[in-house]
């Protein structure tokens, strides 16, 4: 795992800098490449032969690759390329990916099995070819203007460069619509994200720039439903068991989060029953309805496996440290247990397996039972039901019935992924108007959905949206900060599709989420663990923003507003009525004081 950046000019200082920036990414090694055309750089977290003979960048006659990733299947394809007479310095996956480059071109990244944001220079065809991995679990992003051209595996470093960067309304209705940027936006005009399973190409002498996708889910589904349903369900324990297996292979050592979920607890079932040592990290809180210690306690036991709990109090100095590493704004808060879970598993494992995508490849989503529940609710039904469930009263606690009760009835008639996304809103539109004014977007505008009413449909686009630029970007900033690599095992590409093509009974059974990873977990696992009700890794926002000066300072203050971006009186209203307790506005204040905070760090990072 690795920071990488580079540019296309030669400039020993800046690519110097650019590493110092990544080095919470890669404070193993660090090394560098600048001739007359480019500057690439590089900062190693070193997995896979951690000697110097890792070293990045790696050359192989006209090749030069930066590499933030890893290969499961490295060794596969490595005997593969040595029966072609290729020979090896390294046991790195890295020089792998360089060779299979050189053999293949562009359609090597086919053949890989794992997570990855690289570039390689062709020093020949003078060009830069850049890739991510198929479902985005390695960030790549990128800036040009017909002149530069910069990319590094965090935003934060393109801007070292002398850029005029102005902030993107898209992005910012994007933010405030689902808390996250999505799409291949960013904050700022000009930067963008490489899309997962996109592949790029830059021509370093024209300044001409090519995106191809070379991966696709719905035609892989469509692919693995042409087989007998019979033959398809017996591979997918096969093929979770394998994809958990491969992700194992380490030269450092290697441990799971168990939250005591059954996501995390079947990852850590199929680890220990080829591991007799194996260590499991779980955090809790002393609000008991954010803490799910004991669940995971009662995981560890049943498996035998070694097991570390701590407990935290998230205070305003985490939140600082959290959100002082973060370079665009982002508004899952869960970011801030994550960080504290992977600080914890980090003095002893320098490698993390997590249950991160259980949810949408197998319908695990409290919003794909309401669907399901939405087809048979009538609509007169919800037209009485509505006044009442909007006088219920606000609780501080985690995410309440009343809650999911006034999603639901709010947005009963829409379409079904629009509907999905609405679900999963924060500023819904009429909201997002209120607070933007003239620079307001509307969702179909900023982003699009298909009409089909399918639960694969709703899956689909949590897989290509809210997964790679939420939960994966979360646990990347969160890890990264701690210098911890992270694999997640359900988004095997051989898993994902052949579990997406399954008859949807499959994956939601009646109201049963996750029904066939509930049945090979319940061969494992202990029955209180596999059907107990979901809960996300969430923190008690709503009693924050009473308590927390460091957080009414910059809802409050007119001075962190001056980016001039929404309506101050709004707000104001907001807060006022969620400190009253009249109602509870937690998610809206909490995206308006991380976008605050973030611009302010931005325009004076002097000020704190």
């Amino acid at each position: 795992m690795c920071g990488i950046a580079g540019f296309n000019r030669p400039d020993q200082e800046l690519i110097a800098r650019m590493n110092q920036s990544l080095i919470h990414r890669g404070p193993d090694m660090e090394g560098s490449y600048v001739d007359a055309h480019v500057s690439l750089g590089n900062r190693r977290l070193a997995i896979q032969d951690t000697s110097q003979r890792g070293r990045q960048p790696m050359s192989h006659e006209n090749l030069v690759i930066v590499f933030n990733g890893e290969i499961y299947n490295f060794r596969e394809l490595r005997e593969q390329l040595e029966s072609e007479g290729y020979q090896f310095q390294s046991e790195t996956d890295t020089e792998v990916v360089l060779y299979a480059y050189h053999k293949w071109g562009p359609a090597a990244v086919e053949k890989f099995n794992g997570m990855w944001g690289l570039c390689i220079y062709d020093k020949e065809r003078q060009t830069l070819f850049l890739s991510r991995d198929r479902f985005g679990i390695k960030p790549l992003y990128y800036y040009s203007d017909g002149e530069k051209f910069i990319f590094a595996s965090e935003l934060r470093t393109i801007t070292l460069d002398n850029l005029n960067l102005d902030i993107d309304l898209r992005a910012v209705n994007f933010y405030f619509y689902q808390k996250y940027i999505g799409g291949d936006l960013t904050i700022y005009k000009n930067c963008f994200k490489l899309r997962p399973g996109e592949n790029l190409l830059y021509r370093l002498d024209t300044h001409q720039l090519t995106r191809t996708a070379y991966y696709d889910l719905e035609r892989e589904v469509v692919r693995h439903q042409a087989r007998p349903v019979a033959e398809r369900l017996d591979e997918v324990e096969q093929t979770l068991a394998s994809a958990v297996n491969a992700r194992l292979v380490a030269d450092v050592p290697v441990g799971g989060f168990l939250s005591g979920g059954v996501d995390s607890s079947i990852i850590c079932a199929l680890v220990h029953e080829g591991r007799q040592q194996f260590p499991t990290f779980s955090v809790g809180f002393q609000d008991a309805s954010y803490d799910e210690v004991k669940f995971a306690d009662i995981v560890a036991t049943h498996l035998g496996t070694d097991h570390q709990s701590e407990y935290f109090e998230i205070n305003e100095e985490t939140a600082e440290q959290v959100l002082g590493g973060i370079d665009e704004p982002f508004g899952d808060s869960s970011i801030l247990p994550t960080y504290l879970l992977c600080k914890m598993a980090r003095r002893q494992v320098t490698v993390a397996l997590s249950g991160d995508a259980g949810d949408e490849v197998f319908a695990g989503y409290d919003t794909y039972k309401a669907h399901r529940l939405a087809q048979y609710v009538p609509a007169s039904a919800v037209s009485l039901a509505r006044p009442l469930i909007n006088r219920l009263p606000t609780t501080d606690r985690k995410v309440t019935l009343r809650f999911k009760m006034r999603r639901f009835v709010r947005d009963y008639d829409r379409n079904l992924c629009r509907r999905h996304l609405d679900w999963m809103a924060t500023f819904d539109d009429p909201l997002r108007r209120k607070l933007l004014g003239e620079r307001f977007i509307d969702a179909p505008t900023i982003m699009p959905v298909r009409p089909e009413r399918t639960l694969l449909r709703a899956q689909l686009n949590d897989i290509h949206n809210y997964l790679p630029e939420d939960i994966l970007k979360k646990v990347d900033i969160a890890s990264m900060l701690n210098s911890l690599e992270v694999r997640v095992p359900f988004l095997d590409h051989r898993l994902v599709p052949l579990v997406l093509s399954l008859p949807e009974r499959y994956r939601l059974r009646r109201l049963t989420t996750k029904w066939l990873l509930k049945r090979i977990a319940a061969r494992r696992l202990p029955g209180r663990i596999v059907h107990r009700r979901k809960r996300g890794f969430s923190v008690p926002l709503a009693s924050w923003v009473r308590r927390w000066d460091f957080i009414r300072t910059y809802l409050a203050d007119r001075r962190y507003y001056d980016h001039g971006l929404y309506d101050y009186d709004y707000i104001q209203g907001l807060l006022a009525g969620h400190l009253e307790r009249r109602t509870d506005n937690a998610r809206e204040l909490w995206l308006v004081f991380v976008f605050n905070y973030w611009h302010r760090r931005r325009s004076r990072p002097q000020e704190r």
